[in-house]
């Protein structure tokens, strides 16, 4: 018989990841910083087939109890609008081209920065035109170099 999730949450290895990502928050709440209340860590997603101990650490965060229940209650709506959204506005080779773009992304700021960013982007026409023009400048330069460079 399969083991209970609840039953591997008690495991000494899950125990040991547990810590490891407490230690690396600092033992706060990484969306209000509360450092007072219980803290959890809170799977951002699930993998099939992987044991909680072990995920990796980006995909762990810590998380207070309040913001951990919010985040669970959240999560589904927030997540159903987002693909909705973009299904809106792409075709499953262009969703595969923002996939990748999101798995390859490192955060060199905090996310709320970073979410934010990404919001103001999307919603205003004179950074998008911009940003494309940068992108065929760009494509431009690297044909070019490839030219004179092969």
């Amino acid at each position: 018989m399969a083991e209970k999730y609840s039953d591997k949450l008690k495991d000494p290895k899950w125990q040991k990841k547990r810590l490891e990502i407490l230690q690396r928050d600092e033992w706060m709440c990484q969306s209000c910083y509360d450092n007072e209340n219980t803290l959890h860590v809170h799977h951002r997603r699930y993998l099939s087939n992987v044991e909680p101990w072990d995920y990796p650490n980006e995909l762990l965060i810590t998380l207070c109890e309040n913001c951990h229940n919010l985040e669970n209650e959240k999560i589904k709506g927030v997540c159903d609008d987002l693909i909705g959204a973009i299904k809106d506005k792409f075709l499953a080779d262009d969703i595969k081209r923002i996939t990748d773009g999101f798995l390859k992304l490192h955060l060199v700021h905090a996310p709320e920065v970073v979410a934010t960013i990404i919001e103001w982007t999307l919603s205003n026409n004179d950074i998008q035109y911009e940003l494309k023009e940068r992108f065929f400048i760009d494509m431009h330069e690297r044909l070019h170099k490839d030219k004179n460079n092969g």
